[in-house]
């Protein structure tokens, strides 16, 4: 079986949400419940990280080293070279129950960015979208669990998920006006294969979908519904997977720990590192939010 390697053991609660940074070339990703933000370093295998007083649900780059960081009261700019962190009025948030989950960037440069309840309510999140002038819209209302985030190669199409429904969405996408419309059902995800969490899509369009309590990504075509190759993970809990590497062929992968027994952290204790997986297809560079912040 096909299987991913962990590249660094950070136990981490709830790792989500990584991307590649072509500029460093490094990857960064957050510990959600733990408020951490990590950097990778992939030629050194060294970790560096940050410590913040709130949980982190995303991070989002903006470039020149510095990044957006959806925090729990709000969007949060941070540049990782100088510390510096600047509050944004934007999508403030004084709702203890709530928090952001997964966000990520179109082609355009706007900012797509889910909030989800902290215990799972459901229908209590919503998908909203930030423009280059940092004024939000409401794309998907009364979601659960907000996550994935895909668009096809060729920008008409965007992919999400929603993991409480056990679905992938697929919406036509107008890359003139970064709207969305249509929705409908690409595929449904049998509930013994774990739910559907973060995603990435690959060169050929196909999804690459981490399994939460399936211990694996997928990569699935979206066309057809059917699985083209299992990636197996020394974790149950997968969060969440990214392209990278200067040929972006390397498949990083997120897992969590956080509410697992003691049982299963002795027979899963790589739970919460960070794994990778070399694959043959390879992704896309990551788009970067084009506001100024």
């Amino acid at each position: 079986m096909q299987k991913a390697n962990l590249v660094y053991g950070a136990k981490a609660s709830l790792g989500e949400g990584p991307f590649w940074d072509h500029e460093s070339g490094q990857l960064f990703w957050v510990d959600i419940e733990a408020g951490v933000l990590h950097r990778h370093h992939t030629n050194t295998a060294k970790n560096s990280e940050w410590e913040f007083d709130e949980m982190i649900g995303a991070v989002i780059p903006v470039g020149d080293g510095k990044l957006i960081l959806a925090t729990e009261t709000g969007l949060t700019s941070f540049n990782c070279q100088t510390n510096e962190l600047k509050r944004l009025a934007v999508l403030e948030n004084s709702d203890p129950d709530l928090r952001f989950n997964d966000g990520k960037c179109d082609a355009n440069g706007n900012l797509w960015l889910g909030t989800m309840h902290k215990n799972l309510k459901p229908g209590y999140g919503n998908l909203f979208k930030v423009d280059k002038n940092l004024k939000v819209s409401l794309q998907i209302k009364n979601t659960s669990i907000s996550n994935g985030m895909s668009w096809s190669p060729d920008d008409r199409k965007f992919y999400y998920i929603d993991s409480a429904v056990y679905e992938v969405w697929e919406f036509d996408f107008d890359n003139t006006t970064s709207e969305i419309s249509n929705r409908r059902t690409v595929f449904k995800i049998p509930k013994s294969y774990g739910a559907a969490d973060g995603m990435t899509i690959d060169r050929e369009g196909m999804l690459w979908i981490a399994h939460w309590g399936g211990s694996c990504v997928r990569r699935w075509n979206p066309a057809t519904g059917k699985v083209l190759q299992k990636v197996a993970v020394d974790a149950p809990q997968v969060t969440s997977c990214t392209f990278g590497g200067k040929d972006l062929k390397t498949l990083y992968i997120t897992t969590a720990r956080g509410g697992m027994s003691e049982k299963d952290l002795k027979a899963f204790p790589k739970s919460g590192g960070l794994f990778s997986y070399k694959t043959e297809i390879g992704g896309f560079k990551v788009n970067c939010f084009k506001g100024i912040v």
